[in-house]
């Protein structure tokens, strides 16, 4: 998926040299302070500004840097520092001089995907143009079964013949429609990374079930994992159906075509809202990645780690305590 860990990136040095417009190009001398950067808090996920000035070191919040350094509320400074509030939704990090999101700039993605996901979208829209043609259009996201697609020596013929009956009926030229269908490839391209990434995250729930079994007969540990089963399912309900809702937006290629600017402003909002979202597991996917669903130690602590992680930021109307965790 995304690299989760990269900020904005940007020059550090030579602030004269950057737009205001493109980078976070801040004037006052506070922002020149080695080392300093902006960042959500971790307990209230605020916007803060992180700075070590001699032996002290501080968060800021940012709603208060304008009135605790003189800064002019209409000033260049003070608009940056609202774009900084909505920009750490797209990056964890932000130092001066970074540049601006681009989601905040033109709407595509800040980050990078792999060849791979491309490679998936582009074989899932290729069937859906291909049964479409033979009137019986079907959405597929196994990548095993779209690389079959993609290497049967047919498909770019039926491709290029569908592309001219799309044509035909919209009304516009096939290359209209080639530009169009490589512009929706490109933004289903992220929600394909973003599909691959949640896998990760759709792994800690099914090690958190299978560990069910594995200490079925330690009552401890089983409230534990009731505990975080009750906090992790709600969560993969809503990943889940995020995920259903682009799909069934984009399963028809005619349709999309048809609504083209409201459908890729309707996957971009879900690309935003998912990768924001999934920036916050990056510790929880790294603290299971090698381990087995099996009885030890370091799944215990493991375990323990998930259930505060879940409770400090999925807790709902669930009265649980930390209890044993």
């Amino acid at each position: 998926m995304a690299d989760a860990e990269t900020t904005a990136s940007g020059n550090k040095d030579g602030a004269d040299e950057l737009s205001s417009s493109t980078h976070f190009a801040f004037q006052h001398k506070i922002f020149g302070v080695k080392g300093a950067y902006f960042k959500l808090t971790p307990d209230s996920h605020e916007p803060a500004f992180y700075v070590t000035l001699g032996e002290i070191k501080g968060a800021i919040p940012v709603r208060s840097i304008c009135q605790e350094f003189g800064i002019e509320d209409e000033s260049d400074d003070a608009q940056l520092l609202r774009t900084v509030s909505g920009s750490l939704k797209f990056v964890k990090e932000i130092y001066p001089n970074d540049s601006i999101p681009t989601e905040l700039l033109d709407g595509s993605a800040s980050w990078t995907i792999t060849e791979g996901h491309k490679d998936i979208a582009r074989g899932r829209i290729t069937m859906q143009l291909i049964s479409w043609l033979s009137g019986s259009e079907e959405i597929i996201t196994n990548s095993g079964e779209l690389e079959a697609i993609i290497a049967d020596p047919q498909t770019k013929t039926r491709v290029q013949d569908a592309f001219k009956e799309i044509a035909k009926k919209l009304g516009i030229t096939k290359d209209d429609v080639v530009e169009k269908v490589d512009d929706v490839i490109r933004e289903l391209s992220y929600i394909e990374a973003l599909r691959d990434h949640y896998s990760q995250i759709k792994k800690i729930s099914t090690n958190v079930d299978r560990l069910q079994n594995v200490y079925r007969r330690d009552r401890g540990m089983m409230e534990d994992l009731s505990r975080i089963h009750a906090l992790i399912s709600p969560v993969i309900n809503k990943f889940d159906r995020s995920f259903d809702e682009v799909d069934a937006q984009t399963c028809e290629v005619l349709t999309i075509l048809k609504n083209f600017d409201p459908t890729i402003e309707f996957v971009r909002k879900t690309r935003d809202n998912l990768h924001q979202r999934f920036m916050i597991w990056d510790e929880m996917i790294n603290g299971w990645k090698n381990l087995e669903p099996e009885e030890s130690g370091e799944v215990e602590r493991q375990l323990k780690k998930t259930y505060r992680f879940l409770a400090q930021n999925f807790m709902q109307s669930q009265s649980w305590r930390l209890g044993n965790m």
